[in-house]
């Protein structure tokens, strides 16, 4: 008895606490208990219903207008509507003495009607004005949105040297301008939906028609709608929900801030997804030769755009390899080493207590330390912190005897090289140490059976059904590691394009 006495004190405790505990603003049950419901007649009854809808909230404005004929009311969100021309064209033709009680006539901005109290309800979220009217079933939504936004600038992530400078901006209708002003076709064609539940973000995919892979954009359409969350604030949501290989360091799943780089993935027959709020917009499928590529070698000349890939895929066997071979030769392989330099390389190393792997790892973490440091550190202060601290860090560890010279050159090779192609950062990390470790338990043959493991992983990985390696047929070649003539690609992507192929005469 005593154990249930305590069970239903619990029980009416949580009741009175539940009672006591205020209504927390929810759109989506607002929207659910407004779903359907008649426009009340008195003006004073569609306030109060209003008020309730959005819990009485500061910056929704409810105003009464007295009009010659009968009363009317305007209804925003304070901050996302232009308040000038709400005055101008709705609020002063509704007070004129040449009202003649003709709401529809007087107003004069762009608007839709609506017959009840949910759609005017989405329409005052989305940044519009809602016009009620006493006695009547219909609401006018006045499409009057305007709120601060970020001007067009140069994406910092992927500056140029020669080509267009302007990038995304976190409003999706200057994006949608973006792309329309680079292909200027009727075939262009922008798809809107809306994902999150409370947020309720505008998200659109852009693609040609008659050049679009069908099946891929089946295949995220189909994905996207199965996204039933509270909250998409920014495109690497929608990232992580499409992407099947949620633990591959490779993702299928392509990522830009420049309009002409995505222009030319959708003239290739790709699908990109622009989500408001972010500069960052998708594009689906990506193959992983893709991640070599930018939008200054078709910019540039033939011979220097393929110098320029080669050494950015030696930058990518450097920063992965080398500190799992320098590991590898220096503990199993000696005698591939020339004898002046392994002198040099045994000389160094006998003052320094750890192995040469930890050695590796040490520098390694520092440097990634470092580089975290530097990125979330404001811009000025956190270059110098790298910098200064990779100068002084480095110095003072091999004074000390902590590290071997050598080692801090190797390091700071593979640093170096990491940077060339900066969307491969996770994957050239995970197998720099990947590597490494193979090279410290079992020399050169760990480093070749981890290149196999690699080679798996890869052949392995698809993008919406496309291997992210299929990208080296007799047209595709033509674009790989080597950038032959623009006049000699007269052929879209086999791999992606399934339609109108041909893109040169």
């Amino acid at each position: 008895m005593f154990r249930f006495g305590k069970e239903n004190d619990k029980m009416r405790q949580a009741d009175t606490e539940k009672k006591n505990t205020p209504p927390q603003p929810d759109l989506g049950s607002a929207k659910q208990d407004s779903s359907g419901q008649k426009i009340p007649s008195e003006l004073s009854e569609c306030a109060d219903l209003l008020k309730k809808i959005f819990f009485n909230s500061c910056d929704v404005v409810v105003d009464l207008i007295e009009t010659r004929k009968k009363k009317a009311m305007v209804a925003y969100i304070d901050g996302l509507i232009n308040k000038d021309v709400t005055f101008r064209d709705i609020i002063t033709p509704l007070k004129s003495p040449d009202f003649n009680g003709d709401v529809a006539f007087s107003v004069k901005v762009q608007y839709k009607t609506v017959s009840d109290i949910s759609a005017a309800v989405t329409g005052i979220v989305n940044g519009n004005v809602a016009v009620f009217y006493e006695n009547s079933d219909r609401i006018l939504v006045a499409d009057i949105k305007q709120w601060d936004k970020r001007t067009v600038e140069t994406p910092e992530s992927e500056t140029v040297t020669r080509g267009p400078k302007e990038g995304f901006t976190e409003n999706i209708r200057t994006n949608t301008s973006l792309i329309r002003r680079k292909i200027r076709n009727p075939g262009l064609i922008f798809e809107n939906m809306i994902l999150g539940r409370q947020t309720n973000t505008q998200v659109s995919l852009v693609y040609i028609n008659g050049i679009v892979n069908r099946d891929v954009l089946q295949e995220l359409k189909s994905r996207l709608s199965g996204i039933d969350v509270d909250s998409v604030l920014e495109s690497g949501n929608i990232e992580q929900f499409i992407d099947k290989h949620t633990f591959s360091p490779v993702s299928g799943v392509g990522i830009t801030q420049k309009p002409d780089i995505l222009a030319a993935r959708i003239l290739e027959g790709r699908v990109g997804v622009i989500c408001d709020g972010t500069p960052h917009v998708l594009t689906v499928p990506e193959l992983f030769i893709e991640n070599i590529q930018t939008s200054e070698d078709y910019y540039n000349r033939t011979l220097q755009a393929t110098i320029i890939r080669i050494l950015r895929v030696i930058g990518i066997f450097i920063g992965m390899l080398l500190p799992g071979l320098s590991v590898a030769f220096m503990t199993y392989n000696q005698e591939t080493i020339p004898p002046p330099f392994l002198t040099h390389l045994i000389t160094s190393t006998q003052k320094t207590p750890l192995p040469i792997a930890a050695e590796a790892f040490f520098l390694i973490l520092m440097f990634e330390l470092l580089r975290e440091s530097g990125t979330r550190l404001p811009k000025t202060v956190g270059s110098a912190i790298t910098i200064v601290g990779s100068l002084i860090i480095g110095e003072a560890a091999v004074n000390a005897g902590i590290v071997g010279a050598p080692m801090v050159i190797i390091i700071a090779l593979t640093a170096v090289s990491s940077f060339i192609v900066p969307n491969l950062a996770e994957f050239t990390l995970m197998y720099r140490l990947f590597f490494l470790f193979l090279g410290a338990v079992m020399g050169l043959i760990g480093i070749g059976t981890g290149m196999v493991i690699m080679l798996a992983q890869l052949i392995s990985t698809e993008s919406f059904g496309i291997p992210i390696l299929s990208s080296f047929s007799k047209n595709e070649i033509k674009d790989s590691v080597l950038r032959f003539p623009l006049w000699s690609k007269k052929f879209r992507p086999e791999s992606i394009a399934k339609e109108n192929v041909r893109r040169m005469k």
